[in-house]
């Protein structure tokens, strides 16, 4: 695919090469050509101009049926985006061309409003020869170039006299633009088993510019489901995936929610992945040169997991419009796909999405061989060889977040970057740390948050760093710093404060079990208890709550940036799922501060102009 018009890192083939036979990796490194030249060779197509009076956009009828995913759009450029649709297999008909329609959308539409493609339309044509059994029957159709920057369009596809739902995608601002706010509606973590989609409905009637999806948009396991109608049975017959067609089936079942698909038929999506999407905990074995994993049958075999990876990856591509690089003849995984880029929003912000899963060493080991949460601390997790990014895609994050010329930095980060200390309330004196977040790779951060402090300082001013994380099934907000250890360094100490950095807001699971319920701390401890304990445990996290699901929104302007949580009952399989408020920060442009807003407030958009005063309470809110 190719490469977002804002620029990033070039990366070098050579390089990274050399930096995998340094680590041993040559032996199976050298076995992956053939292993490679099997699996889904999907990409991005680029349509063909073609006339309104084309007996190929002749719609006879709007069938949702034949495009049992519906449409959405991703990979947003300043000239365009990424339309996707997937046609059902009994609607295939392999000589018929694809129509594309894309006409402007007011700034106020949404996919449900009258879309008129009678006019003022721009018409493509996909040829037959794109739409193909080998890609599961989807297309990724590049309009990069086609239209105009900072616009809302309306699109629908055609096939056979059959008209796809209406979507609404949105460019980019040119990078030399000024606009007035960015917001961004925030999700993370959507097993379906677990729950329903009520929050992407209510994310769908949000007044976002984007999504922005931070990992686990999909989960590798089957099952029955915990509730009516959520159960998965992969072709397979396995409980977790083994095959490219079980990823298919996945994204499939996924992509076939009717509220999923609500939101994303009116929001461009921007992602980042985490581990579900291909295996839960994985990293990459440098000494043998092979993605490895504690958590799947395949986890110790090389050849069985880079081909569980290629599958993985083929099925993520086909089904998801993400702009990434992706070479499917490459020889080296490394060199197959690459997720980490950049996005400008004019000169109000900048996001640097990363991909902390590929690249990463395994997690430190504690006593007893677990890698992922650890008791008590491990001496690993200071080692200097040990990396969560990547030595060239942490080159590259810290180029650009120290360079970029935007007001806000926004960092799309998968996994926690703040330490946090968590007691097991249960157990007198116990305590435990997530390896397989970053506090499993303290060396690395301190180093990022050192460079970041050292250009802040020589600015005189804070670079307005905000992080925003997914993956624990918990909401968090708190800061950012150079050091999580030294008691004089924490707050409430005076002069704390300095070895701030930036701000982070994590997005809970939309329809995972929450944190507190995959815990083994007693079910009747109280939720403000729990939330105590957390935060005075760790005076750098201003809130913690590990009860609820739902999402988050974060807007910003040039005056500040404001977070907004809410709960949406997961177990509630309907668009208008409850949904209340619980929690809204500011943080001022130029300051490293969070301010709380009054909870009671239902819109607290205009907050970014200035701090509301008062106690945050958590009051419900009309949707």
């Amino acid at each position: 695919m190719p490469t977002d018009t804002s620029e990033r890192g070039e990366e070098s083939t050579a390089t990274r090469r050399a930096v995998l036979e340094a680590a041993g990796a040559g032996s199976a490194v050298g076995a992956m050509a053939a292993l490679f030249s099997t699996g889904a060779a999907a990409t991005d197509v680029d349509p063909e101009p073609a006339s309104g009076g084309d007996d190929l956009f002749d719609v006879e009828r709007t069938a949702r049926a034949v495009f049992p995913q519906s449409v959405a759009s991703g990979g947003p450029t300043p000239s365009g985006a990424i339309a996707w649709t997937r046609i059902d297999e009994a609607a295939y008909e392999a000589d018929a061309d694809v129509g594309l329609q894309v006409t402007p959308a007011p700034d106020d539409s949404t996919p449900n409003d009258a879309a008129d493609f009678s006019t003022d339309t721009q018409h493509f044509r996909v040829p037959a020869a794109e739409l193909a059994p080998e890609d599961d029957y989807t297309l990724s159709v590049d309009l990069d170039g086609e239209l105009d920057a900072d616009r809302f369009y309306f699109y629908r596809f055609v096939f056979d006299g059959d008209a796809s739902p209406v979507g609404r995608l949105r460019t980019l601002p040119e990078p030399d633009a000024d606009p007035d706010r960015l917001k961004l509606a925030c999700a993370s973590c959507n097993r379906y088993e677990q729950g329903y989609y009520g929050a992407f409905a209510h994310m769908a009637r949000e007044d976002a510019d984007y999504i922005v999806h931070l990992g686990d948009f999909i989960y590798e396991y089957g099952g029955s489901g915990d509730f009516p109608g959520r159960g998965i049975q992969l072709p397979s017959g396995k409980g977790v995936a083994h095959t490219l067609e079980d990823f298919r089936h996945l994204h499939r079942t996924y992509r076939g929610d009717e509220l999923m698909q609500s939101a994303l038929e009116r929001h461009t999506f921007v992602m980042t992945w985490d581990d579900h999407e291909i295996v839960n905990n994985r990293w990459w074995n440098y000494e043998e040169g092979y993605p490895n994993t504690a958590s799947h049958p395949y986890g110790d075999n090389p050849e069985k997991m880079q081909r569980l990876y290629v599958e993985g990856i083929a099925a993520l591509v086909e089904h998801l419009p993400f702009r990434v690089d992706y070479d499917p003849d490459a020889e080296e995984l490394f060199d197959r796909f690459q997720l980490y880029r950049r996005l400008r929003f004019g000169g109000l912000a900048e996001i640097l999405m990363t991909d902390e899963r590929l690249y990463r060493s395994p997690p430190p080991e504690d006593e007893f061989g677990q890698r992922d949460v650890a008791v008590p601390p491990s001496r690993e997790a200071d080692d200097p060889d040990r990396t969560m990014l990547g030595a060239e895609q942490r080159a590259w994050f810290l180029d650009n977040a120290t360079n970029s010329p935007a007001t806000w930095k926004i960092w799309g980060n998968s996994v926690l970057n703040a330490a946090l200390k968590t007691t097991n309330l249960g157990e007198q004196g116990s305590f435990y740390l997530n390896y397989d977040a970053w506090d499993g790779y303290e060396y690395e951060r301190q180093l990022i948050m050192g460079e970041l402090k050292r250009e802040a300082r020589s600015r005189g001013q804070a670079l307005n760093l905000v992080t925003l994380t997914g993956d624990m099934h918990a909401y968090v907000a708190g800061y950012l710093k150079t050091d999580y250890k030294e008691p004089e360094e924490q707050e409430p100490f005076p002069g704390a404060e300095e070895s701030r950095v930036g701000v982070e807001f994590m997005s809970p699971g939309v329809s995972s079990d929450s944190l507190g319920e995959a815990s083994p701390t007693p079910a009747d401890l109280e939720e403000d208890a729990v939330e105590a304990a957390v935060e005075a445990q760790n005076p750098h996290i201003e809130w913690f709550n590990w009860s609820r699901s739902g999402y988050t929104t974060i807007e910003f302007t040039d005056n500040g940036a404001v977070y907004t949580a809410y709960e949406v009952d997961r177990s509630v399989d309907a668009a208008d799922a409850p949904k209340r408020l619980l929690r809204a920060y500011r943080v001022p442009e130029g300051e490293v501060e969070l301010q709380e807003l009054n909870g009671s407030q239902t819109d607290v958009t205009s907050a970014t102009s200035s701090a509301t005063d008062g106690d945050a309470t958590e009051e419900a809110s009309d949707d």
